[in-house]
């Protein structure tokens, strides 16, 4: 017997027992013309057992003309790369730091990105104590 066909059968099996658990909640009411059967249950079960609760991600909420954007965290990469890897199209041109065109204003969520180094504070001065970073200089941390 081939590996596929040991695959096949093992699969056929489980299907067969999940029939059978089906199949024991029903009961004698449930198969009435009109009702349906109460396996709502036995999916709620089954649902918790393949999906565990996860936490939800912390996100970097930040603005950038005009348009708000949610980032999720890449641990040691940019806020820039992390946005446009997430299919996020910030406006950027030189990733250096220089041309200040990546310039993004972030509303929540500072704590997952490292504080300001010096090339942004010599591009925006002022304006990085009122939140306004260089997504290409932002870097998120780890957690």
């Amino acid at each position: 017997m081939g590996g596929q066909e040991h695959f096949c059968i093992k699969l056929t099996i489980i299907m067969h027992r999940k029939v059978i658990q089906v199949i024991k909640k029903l009961t004698i009411s449930s198969l009435k013309p009109g009702s349906t059967a109460n396996t709502a249950n036995f999916n709620q079960k089954e649902k918790s057992k393949s999906a565990p609760f996860q936490p939800a991600k912390k996100q970097l909420e930040i603005e950038q003309h005009g348009s708000n954007y949610k980032v999720n965290p890449v641990h040691n990469v940019t806020v820039l790369d992390s946005a446009l890897n997430q299919k996020i199209n910030l406006a950027y041109k030189c990733k250096k730091g220089t041309c200040g065109k990546c310039q993004i204003k972030v509303l929540k969520g500072d704590t997952l990105i490292t504080s300001v180094n010096d090339r942004e504070q010599k591009k925006l001065r002022e304006k990085t104590n009122d939140g306004y970073r260089l997504a290409c200089q932002a870097v998120f941390k780890e957690r």
